[in-house]
């Protein structure tokens, strides 16, 4: 398989892109025609990009044109992920003290109460859809409460992300869709702003809301700063959810194994982040003629940064195909980047992920795919790896 087979979005190439990019890292940097693009696969080459920012720009990271300045969609696209600094580092100050790790601890019990609360609720079926009954509601719930937008609304969110993540690393994109989506959601955090303006600052919400009242960003782009923040704070952890189990189903011996040692359920998040990274590759526009792996990247020219590939890379990580949590490496994979526009929410999607499994665990005896391996489908995306559907039979513990 090629890499290209993967591009196209060939449902085969999608359930298993890994031989496809093999094919890349063994061709090195090279332009395929296909992404348009110079492909950046290796471990080393990914990481060199992904740090050099001032070479590298981020304004294309998610493969689409960036739109003019002064047009209308220009007001809706990422807010974070398509910035450079000193624009970038400006952004993200704002809302870097929503993650310290007093907040983060401070989350941890909501997180908690959550998924033994979801867990109550399926006790009783034999057969789960665990994207929909699991996958989906926690995250976004907690992103909810971590933003400081009411949870009752959580459908909408979910509604609005889906089809704005779709989006991305997809073919045949409507612009008039998505910009229809961005502006009804905009439109929908405008009075949550206004009122956000009112509260202590305990949530991101709020703290975007007296950014702008301070004058530090106007309106459309304090609305998208959220829009951004919602849809990144659930989809990935969603995928990365089911994708961990998915390889628990397919590996009964792996469940009973950290069911009896939950203190090492850490490690196996870690590993299959870079088994299963939700975000597979993004791109960057060069600024400046470069050179990667030896190869000379002329100014002006698209780079595609292949973290799914990076992270099966044996150069860097022995046995790479397989699960190995007790790997001394196991922190070191790149499912949430690198340099200044490593994941924000990083240290929540970790803690999401450890509670997740040790809920579930701790509450089955047995966890087992309720369909054959091969009727898993994924999403049609190049860059969001994530499952369409994932229905489980599940061996409750009684209580």
């Amino acid at each position: 398989m090629r890499f290209e087979d993967v591009l196209s979005l060939d449902p085969a190439a999608l359930r298993c892109p890994f031989t496809g990019y093999a094919d890349a890292r063994e061709k090195g940097v090279y332009f395929s025609p296909e992404a348009n693009a110079y492909v950046v696969s290796r471990y080393a080459d990914v990481s060199q990009v992904l740090r050099d920012s001032r070479t590298y720009s981020s304004s294309i990271t998610t493969g689409a044109p960036k739109p003019p300045p002064d047009s209308e969609m220009a007001k809706y696209i990422p807010f974070l992920l398509l910035s450079d600094d000193p624009d970038h580092a400006r952004r993200r100050s704002i809302v870097n003290r929503a993650f310290v790790p007093a907040k983060l601890a401070a989350w941890e019990p909501l997180v908690r109460s959550l998924c033994t609360q979801i867990v109550d609720g399926l006790s009783g079926s034999e057969v789960v859809e665990f994207i929909d009954a699991f996958a989906v509601p926690l995250p976004i719930t907690v992103i909810t409460h971590v933003l400081g937008v009411p949870p009752a609304d959580a459908g909408r969110f979910r509604s609005w992300s889906d089809q704005l993540a779709a989006s991305i690393g997809a073919h045949n994109v409507d612009p008039g869709e998505v910009l229809r989506i961005a502006k009804e959601f905009a439109a929908y955090l405008g009075p949550l702003l206004d009122e956000a303006r009112n509260r202590e600052q305990n949530d991101i919400l709020a703290i975007i809301a007296a950014a702008e009242a301070a004058g530090e960003l106007p309106r459309h782009d304090a609305a998208r700063f959220v829009m951004e923040l919602l849809i990144a704070g659930n989809i990935t952890t969603t995928h990365h959810l089911s994708s961990t189990l998915l390889m628990l189903a397919r590996n009964p011996e792996l469940a009973d194994r950290y069911r009896g040692d939950p203190d090492t359920i850490p490690k196996l998040v870690e590993e299959s982040l870079r088994l299963e990274a939700p975000i597979q590759g993004f791109f960057r526009l060069a600024t400046a003629d470069g050179e990667v792996g030896g190869v000379k990247i002329p100014a002006g020219s698209r780079v595609m940064v292949l973290y799914g590939s990076a992270n099966r890379d044996g150069a860097t990580f022995d046995d790479p195909d397989t699960l190995r949590p007790e790997r001394a490496n196991v922190t070191t994979h790149l499912a949430f980047g690198r340099g200044i526009h490593a994941c924000l929410g990083a240290p929540l999607a970790r803690m999401e992920s450890r509670i997740a499994l040790e809920t579930l665990l701790s509450r089955t005896t047995s966890i087992e795919l309720a369909e054959p391996a091969d009727n898993v489908e994924y999403l049609p995306s190049f860059v969001n790896r994530g499952l369409r559907a994932l229905p489980l039979r599940v061996t409750w513990v009684r209580s």
